[in-house]
């Protein structure tokens, strides 16, 4: 192919860089072996180093190592190509038509389809040890896997600034204190990072706004790491989410209303701007409020949506949430509260945890050789589509099967009438696991074991 060819592929801009790359042009058969080859929509093929992202104008790539970053359009692309061969890209543009931009990160070897169709993935690149991130929009998300296959996302959401990663990026996988949830309930984690730097108390993110976009903006992100994990499956898993501090716990209690059918239990604690409208779905998730006897942030924050008044504002709505109010406790996050939050993930996500249906049995196709029995009606022989596949949703949780407890005195009751209005001076327990540990809470007796 000659060179001059392939730069009319692209934007006119290329060509400013027409000596630096009739310079590196002779060293892409050295590339060739493993580099990213795209198909024009004039036939041409060309390789590239890297393609970075997938923007809904079209992708961003290098050519060689270190080369600038280049704005390629989809037209100038042969899309039907795209699909056969870099399925990986194609279905990045397929979800920019969205308008989403996905972050690829896609080197040399990483794109193209294994020879093998049995050999793993190339492994995704990782900015942060251990963790695999994406970006969409301003907003950065990071990951880790569990050591089995996921069953299910915690989302880690601390911090009243918006720098929720800075306090779990130094988790290692598999153990540590997130460890249980990664062992026990094969959950991936993510956290995420505003980049905002915002230290204002009298300034909000409009990221905790969750049910205003940026729970979707979540959503999207793990679509994006589905793509580069290569398990479509991944984004549509059930999600738990422990949510602390201004920024931290408003996300997450918005998130809860936004999209409850994606939750498996919440955990809000000592935060505010609790400022969505709960549904009839959300009001079944089960979700626990920490806040101190003592708390006076909110006020601070100028928020008039704090736990306190929120439990109170919709109780008639029987919610299956619990007021778990620290005995003396003030605005700040502490060992004892850490540990309730974490004991009450644990304890009542197994019950909300959906169930893994067995794979349905292939269809197979008429033999268009065998001849009908006499008589029998022609067989048919066009083959039924596969069904779509299922959204795991949660497990409705069974009120009926919990408890009442008393947030003054603790104490804890069988519900008698899951359908009644609890008193003013009540709360749900969702089980006996839970009304054990909430009971020492509330009352200042419950002790967390010392961090490694």
């Amino acid at each position: 192919m000659k060179k001059s060819a392939a730069l009319k592929l692209f934007s006119p801009a290329l060509r400013r860089f027409l000596p630096f790359f009739l310079m590196v042009w002779s060293l892409l058969p050295v590339l060739s072996v493993s580099a990213i080859t795209l198909k024009g929509s004039n036939g041409r093929a060309v390789e590239f180093h890297a393609i970075k992202s997938a923007t809904p104008k079209g992708i961003t790539a290098q050519m060689v190592p270190d080369g600038p970053v280049l704005g390629i359009p989809w037209e100038k692309l042969d899309l039907a190509a795209l699909e056969t061969d870099q399925n990986a890209i194609y279905e990045a543009y397929l979800r920019t038509k969205e308008g989403e931009t996905i972050e690829l990160d896609l080197a040399e070897g990483m794109a193209a389809k294994p020879a093998d169709p049995d050999a793993p993935p190339a492994p995704p690149k990782e900015r942060y040890i251990g963790w695999m991130d994406t970006k969409v929009g301003a907003i950065e998300f990071m990951l880790q896997m569990p050591a089995a296959k996921p069953r299910g996302v915690l989302v880690i959401s601390l911090d009243d600034y918006g720098d929720a990663f800075r306090n779990v990026q130094g988790h290692e996988k598999g153990s540590g204190v997130w460890s249980e949830f990664q062992n026990k309930h094969d959950l991936a984690l993510l956290s995420y990072s505003l980049g905002s730097g915002q230290e204002d108390p009298t300034k909000l993110d409009s990221f905790v706004f969750a049910h205003k976009g940026s729970g979707k903006t979540l959503l999207t992100a793990l679509k994006n790491f589905a793509t580069k994990i290569k398990e479509p499956g991944f984004a549509d898993l059930p999600i738990a989410l422990y949510g602390a501090g201004r920024t931290g716990a408003a996300f997450v209690y918005n998130f809860v209303q936004a999209h409850p059918e994606r939750v498996l239990a919440a955990v809000v604690s000592k935060g505010a701007f609790y400022d969505a409208e709960p549904t009839e779905a959300s009001a079944k998730v089960p979700m626990l409020f920490i806040w101190g006897e003592y708390c006076s942030k909110h006020e601070l924050w100028q928020s008039e949506n704090s736990a306190e008044p929120i439990l109170a504002k919709y109780a008639s709505r029987k919610p299956n949430w619990t007021n778990s109010r620290e005995l003396r406790g003030r605005d700040e996050q502490n060992l004892e509260v850490e540990y309730m939050a974490k004991q009450y993930l644990l304890k009542v996500i197994p019950g909300r945890m959906p169930e893994v249906k067995p794979p349905a049995p292939p269809v197979l196709e008429p033999d268009p050789a065998a001849k009908p029995a006499e008589g029998a009606p022609a067989a048919e022989t066009k083959p039924e589509p596969p069904p779509e596949p299922e959204i795991p949703e949660p497990v409705e949780l069974d009120r009926a099967k919990g408890s009442v407890g008393n947030i003054k005195t603790g104490v804890v009751v069988k519900i008698s009438d899951p359908a009644a209005e609890l008193g003013p001076d009540e709360t749900f327990i969702p089980n006996g696991e839970v009304a054990t540990i909430w009971k020492k809470f509330i009352l200042g007796e419950l002790e967390a074991p010392v961090p490694k």
